[in-house]
Order: structure tokens, then sequence, then C-alpha cells
């Protein structure tokens, strides 16, 4: 049988607690900085999907407009035919009394109801129209959407890069074919050697003007007029094995 003693309790017994404490505190805050570290990852992913989506979203319309703008095949002039049957509908809820005012609002609601969806497929329609005729060139071409779903600018440059599948020109020869690109800006050769080269646009300028989306048809057409003026004749005696436009 043990008798109690009268020695004093260890004076370091509070001390010790409180660290204990202090270090339970501690392991609580890192779970706690740990789980709200992982909801912020997740939440900035969350964020970049959405992001994304956004701007994928952007770019296909402004492809699609830039397409509109100059449709590689035959498409209906949507907004001459919008704006023909407002004018249409107007004239009758003004001028053709009770019995014109139904069939006029009608005719006005069936066009604000109807354009943005025909635009859509037409403009879709477009696409794959630009798509068959870049799939059709005899080298790949690469960035070409990419580009034209930027967003639109007042001014802006685009570069490309051009590679060989064989020997490549001569430095002036390269710089004679995009000497013919001049419209909607010139082209000029910025360097390279061996089998690849790079060049650049000039200022491609877009005017942007209140109340009016403003649209890649420049960079459009600057690119088409690179690849028809420049690179296909470039193609025919020095083999391209691919060009590649960017920003």
């Amino acid at each position: 049988m043990t008798l109690p003693t009268d020695e004093p309790a260890d004076p370091s017994h509070p001390e010790r607690a409180a660290e204990r404490h202090l270090a339970a505190l501690a392991d609580e805050g890192r779970a706690r900085q740990a789980a709200a570290l992982a909801e912020e990852k997740a939440e900035a992913r969350r964020i970049e999907r959405r992001e994304r989506r956004e701007v994928e979203r952007l770019g296909r319309a402004n492809i699609r407009n830039a397409l509109l703008d100059s449709p590689r095949r035959s498409a209906p002039p949507l907004l001459t035919i919008a704006s023909a049957a407002v004018v249409a509908g107007t004239g009758l809820l003004l001028f053709a009394g009770e019995r014109g005012s139904l069939p006029g609002l009608a005719l006005i609601l069936l066009v604000v109801a109807g354009y943005f969806p025909a635009r859509w497929i037409v403009g879709r329609r477009q696409v794959r129209a630009e798509a068959a005729w870049l799939r059709a060139l005899p080298f790949p071409v690469r960035g070409y959407f990419r580009v034209l779903g930027g967003t639109p600018a007042g001014e802006r440059q685009v570069r490309l890069r051009i590679r060989f599948r064989g020997a490549a020109p001569e430095r002036q020869v390269l710089e004679g074919l995009l000497g013919r690109v001049h419209i909607p800006a010139t082209a000029r050769l910025t360097g390279g050697s061996g089998h690849t080269w790079r060049a650049e646009s000039g200022p491609i300028r877009t005017v942007i003007v209140d109340d009016v989306d403003p649209t890649n048809l420049s960079a459009l057409s600057w690119m088409r007029t690179v690849i028809g003026e420049a690179l296909i004749p470039l193609h025919g005696v020095f083999p391209l094995r691919g060009a590649e436009f960017s920003e």
C-alpha cells in the first residue's frame, strides 16, 4: 500500500498543458488553412473553366461575325431582309389602320425573334465552308481560327510562321512574295533560316463605331491574302510543311 506524500505538485504541469493546448490550436489552424486553400484552388479552377467557356463562346461569335462580313459561300442578306421587313411592318402599323396593325406587329415580332437565330445558322455554315477551304489547301494551316476568334481591336498585328519540307528559297524571294500582300495591311519578313521563316503584318486597323459590334474582318482579309498571294505560289515551287498564324 502506497502512502500519500506531501511532495508539492510539479509547477511545470500547467505550462505543459498550455503548450499542448496551443499545439492543438496550431494543428486545428493548419487543418483549417489546408481546407481553405483547397477550396480556394477549387474555386479558382471553377472560375477558370467559366472564363474559358466564355472566351470560347465569344471566340466562336467573333469567327462567325467576321465570316458573315465576308462570306465564302453565298449567304442571304439577313440585315437587308430584316430591315425591309421592319420598315414594312412599321408602315402597316402607321398607315394601314386597324386591319393592318396586327399583321404589321406580327411581322416586326417575327423579325425580332428570327434575326439572330438565322444569323447564327448562316454563320455556322460559313465557318464550315471556311474550314473546308482550309482543309483543301495543299499544306496545313494552323492558328487561323484562333486569330479570328480573338477580341476585335482598333489595331493589331498578326504573325506568320512558314515551315518548308525541304530547301527554302532565298530571302529576297520570300520578301518579294510577301510584298504582294498589301490589303488590308502589308506583310514583311522578320527573320528565320533553314526550313523555318517568320513574318508579320503591318498594323491591321479596324474602325470601331459606337453601337456597332466590331469584327475581325480585316484580320480575315489579311490571312486570306497571305495564303492566296504568297503561300500558294510559294508552295508550288518550294513545298511547305505548314503555316501557322498567331498574334
